[in-house]
Parts: C-alpha cells; sequence; structure tokens
C-alpha cells in the first residue's frame, strides 16, 4: 500500500509541533504533535475551520478547568463533572467535531495542575495552539491534490455505466434477463459507492476553490449526472424483467443500446453525435400492429425501457454541455488507467 500525501504532511506535522512544543519548555510536548494530526484536514478548508472550532474550545476547556481547580481542587469527581459539563455544552452549542479535545483539554489541565499550577492551562492551550497552527500551515503550503483522483473516478464512473449497458444488451441477445436481485442490484451498487467517492472528492475542490483561482471549471455536476444515469439503467433492468425478450422490439432495442453507447463514447471523446435524432428514434415501432392483448402490453413494456433509454441519453449528452471545459479527451484517456474494462469491475457471472 503506497503512502499518501496527507499521511506525509501529517508526520512533518507532528515532528514540527513536537519540536517547537520541547523548546518552548511546554509539558507533555507529545500533546503538540497529538493536536497536529486533527489539523492536518482533507481540504485546507476545513483545516481553517477546524482549527479556530478547536482552539476556541481548547481555551475553554483550559480556562474552566483551571478555574474549578482554584476553587474546589483537582479530585477525580471534580475533573468527572467539569469533563462532563463541557460536553453538555458542546452538544448544546452543536460543536462536537471539536468536543472530544475540549474534553481532553479539561482532564489534561486539572490533572496536571498538581505539577504546574497557574501554568497549567497556558500549557495545554499553547500545546493545542502550536498543533493546530504547524497542521494548518503544513497543509496550506502543501495543498491538497484532489483533482486527479476525480478524474480518475469520473473515468471509472462513466466507463462502469457503459459496462451496464453492454449487460443489458448482452441478456436481450441471449433472450434471458438476469434477475434484478441479487445480481443486478449489486452491479448497481458498485456504480453508485465509485460515484459517491467521486462526489466526496469533488466536495473537497470545491472547498479549496479560492485557492485555485483560473483552474477549469468543476466537476461535481458530472457525478449528479451520472447517479441519474444509473437510476435510469435500473428502471431499464426492472422493467425489461416483465419483457417477452422474443418479442421483436428486442431487436430493436439491442440496436438502440448499441447506438447510445456509440454516442456517448463519441460525446466523450468531444465529437459531435446524432444526440437528438437518435432521441426522436427510441421508441416502439409504430408501423407494426400487433395482438391487442398480449402484443400491445408488450409494446407499453418496450416503451418504457426507451423512455429510461432516452432520458439516460438526455443526462449524458446536458451534462456534456454543463461542464464544456472538461477535458473530455483526458477523461476518455483516463479510462485505461482507471482500471475499468468491459466486465472486469463486476462480478464473474458474466
Amino acid at each position: 500500500m503506497g503512502v499518501g500525501l496527507r499521511v506525509l504532511k501529517t508526520v512533518i506535522s507532528v515532528a514540527i509541533s513536537i519540536t517547537l512544543a520541547r523548546l518552548l519548555r511546554l509539558d507533555p510536548a507529545h500533546f503538540a504533535g497529538i493536536i497536529s494530526m486533527l489539523a492536518v484536514q482533507p481540504s485546507v478548508y476545513r483545516s481553517l475551520h477546524h482549527s479556530l472550532s478547536h482552539i476556541a474550545s481548547a481555551l475553554f476547556a483550559a480556562m474552566l478547568g483551571i478555574a474549578v481547580c482554584l476553587l474546589l481542587g483537582n479530585l477525580s469527581i471534580i475533573i468527572a463533572a467539569v469533563s462532563f459539563i463541557v460536553m453538555a455544552i458542546h452538544i448544546k452549542l452543536k460543536r462536537t467535531a471539536s468536543l472530544q479535545l475540549a474534553v481532553i483539554v479539561t482532564i489534561n489541565t486539572m490533572g496536571t495542575f498538581s505539577q504546574l499550577s497557574g501554568s497549567a492551562a497556558y500549557n495545554q492551550f499553547m500545546l493545542v495552539l502550536i498543533g493546530m497552527i504547524v497542521g494548518t500551515v503544513v497543509n496550506v503550503i502543501i495543498k491538497p491534490v484532489h483533482r486527479e483522483r476525480e478524474e480518475v473516478l469520473l473515468a471509472k464512473s462513466e466507463s462502469m455505466l457503459r459496462v451496464l449497458l453492454h449487460y443489458v444488451r448482452l441478456d436481450l441477445k441471449t433472450g434471458q434477463m438476469t434477475p434484478y436481485r441479487p445480481y443486478m442490484r449489486a452491479q448497481i451498487e458498485d456504480v453508485r459507492a465509485y460515484i459517491e467517492k467521486g462526489r466526496a472528492v469533488s466536495q473537497l475542490i470545491h472547498e479549496d476553490r479560492w485557492l485555485r483561482r483560473g483552474e477549469e471549471q468543476e466537476t461535481a455536476s458530472l457525478f449528479d449526472a451520472y447517479e441519474s444515469m444509473v437510476e435510469r439503467i435500473r428502471d431499464m433492468i426492472k422493467v425489461l424483467q416483465k419483457a417477452d425478450l422474443r418479442h421483436p422490439e428486442a431487436g430493436r432495442l439491442i440496436q438502440a443500446i448499441t447506438l447510445t453507447i456509440h454516442v456517448q463514447e463519441r460525446l466523450l471523446a468531444g465529437r459531435k453525435a446524432p444526440v437528438n435524432m437518435l432521441l426522436r428514434s427510441l421508441r416502439p415501432d409504430e408501423s407494426r400492429r400487433y395482438d391487442e392483448n398480449y402484443g400491445l402490453q408488450q409494446v407499453f413494456v418496450y416503451y418504457q425501457a426507451y423512455e429510461a433509454l432516452g432520458e439516460y441519453l438526455s443526462e449524458f449528452a446536458a451534462s456534456q454541455e454543463r461542464v464544456p471545459s472538461v477535458s473530455l479527451n483526458k477523461l476518455a484517456d483516463l479510462r485505461k488507467a482507471a482500471g475499468v474494462r468491459r466486465g472486469s469491475a463486476f462480478s464473474a457471472r458474466y
């Protein structure tokens, strides 16, 4: 397993924090290193936000702890009672992100009061301040890198969507739909997992957009589009569970799915594709005459499948127009780097 950039930044922050604490003769110096780990967040925005919140909580906890020690002493029951009060206040103010740190500072301040006397609060606050400042500064200097991860996740998600279409086409050709539960549902959940990862990474990029002026447009909307496309594939698969795959419309739907895949690949490569023409053709053949009961009922089932496929294609085409500055050729090249080949992302059932 490779060591990530965040791990390296954390190690650097811990080393610097402990060194500074020892130079300033703060005790215990290692506490600054522990605090610095909290400051190295996935985004610079979170580092700054958490640092301010943690510093405020640490100052409050240290001052409260030393005040109680001066008035009532530092018996175990008193330390426990003050810790309870600190937790209750943080929960009431909905500052739970800093709750654990505040409790630790409270216990450390009151626990070391006998040895450090009046400097206990100063020690604890300075240790928190050093750890937070060092961790935040390191995170700002060595900025988090998420763009490459986002591009890979975009490529994986898009490739997996096309794989799902290939599987639907294969089922139609073999004349037997794979049961939605548990098989196809599991495949769809795999795609959703990648999309959720990508959405989380895009959120980190969005948070630090103020540090990257002039960069390419954000691509978070692509993951939203892919989520909608997964739902449309799910709709089509569930509808086709009720379809008679010997019906003449099955052959036309196979052709429609094939064309949809080709159009998606052309759009991904930044080339023009006859999207509107294909959308107009995604409907049952109205020139055919079918039995009023069985035939028409099956036509309605296929009509629903065409509708889901059309919405899938429309969503993808619109997503490419919403993010015109994305390097579509680069995303297409990343499909190989993402390690997603037809069928490799899913179970060996196929």
